[in-house]
């Protein structure tokens, strides 16, 4: 999705001095911007307590949780017993986070999904295969630099409405107009397999009355099912992008195919109107 969110970006002034993440799950959206100076910081924040004690202990304590990190032993039964625990600590629930992550079919960290290679492992694909310890420290290691040379500014444990509310603090620090709010929210199809906190309906609603209503930039990634669609499309200041070709994008000018992704965006400038033009 970077080259996707990066085109809108460039076509749109100014460039931002903060980008929020409401939804920042995995943070790759956030990350990638950084490690591309489109965005000079970021926010991060997920209603998940795992995810964001996940993020918090990277940026804060990243050195500590990667000694804990290569302390763990990647097996089934130890898969087993991740899935059951209630951790309390922030550490504790970091870990879990990564555990689950890492070795979980599709990286579901809830949901119904197992083990990767089944209970048997007998697969190709062992629950090892994406526990690369080497790998995992120099990440963890390199966003931990990032947060300490101030380029992400907070990981807050909040719902969207919060994290909005919050980070229009920060944004009154720097630029408001030079914030962007990027919302990766619950995708409706297949939600309940994926989500431990999807949506209903309600919330879908909500957010969508929240955004047209708002003054704040923002920039919203969705699957194309009928009810967003219905919630954003055709309305004159929001524009609609489709997302094809390997995070590309292109102009609206037919339906989406359900399952699809796209973009809505009150941001004014179209990087695809010279594309169009071309056509």
């Amino acid at each position: 999705m970077v080259p996707a969110i990066r085109q809108l970006i460039d076509a749109n002034e100014p460039p931002p001095e903060l980008f929020v993440e409401p939804f920042c799950g995995g943070a790759s959206v956030s990350l990638g911007l950084l490690a591309q100076d489109a965005v000079e910081r970021v926010l991060l924040a997920d209603l998940d307590p795992l995810v964001a004690a996940f993020w918090y202990e990277v940026t804060t304590k990243g050195e500590a949780l990667v000694k804990d990190m290569r302390k763990l032993e990647v097996t089934v039964d130890e898969w087993d017993r991740w899935r059951k625990m209630r951790p309390r600590s922030s550490r504790s629930k970091a870990l879990k986070c990564l555990f689950l992550n890492r070795t979980t079919f599709s990286g579901i960290i809830g949901g119904r999904a197992g083990p990767i290679g089944g209970r048997a492992q007998e697969s190709e694909y062992t629950i090892d295969c994406r526990f690369n310890k080497d790998a995992i420290a120099e990440r963890i290691l390199n966003v931990h630099r990032l947060a300490k040379e101030g380029r992400i500014v907070d990981v807050l444990s909040s719902r969207w409405q919060g994290t909005l509310d919050h980070a229009g603090w920060y944004a009154a620090e720097y630029n408001p107009k030079a914030t962007i709010f990027y919302l990766d929210p619950p995708y409706i199809e297949k939600a309940d397999r994926l989500y431990e906190l999807a949506f209903d309906e309600f919330d879908h609603r909500q957010l969508a009355e929240h955004l047209r209503g708002t003054t704040h930039r923002w920039i919203l990634s969705y699957d194309a099912e009928p009810l967003v669609l219905r919630c954003y499309r055709g309305l004159g200041d929001i524009h609609e992008y489709r997302v094809v070709h390997h995070y590309t994008m292109t102009g609206a000018r037919s339906s989406p195919v359900p399952g699809r992704e796209v973009l809505f965006t009150n941001l004014p400038n179209d990087p695809t109107r010279r594309e169009r033009t071309a056509l």
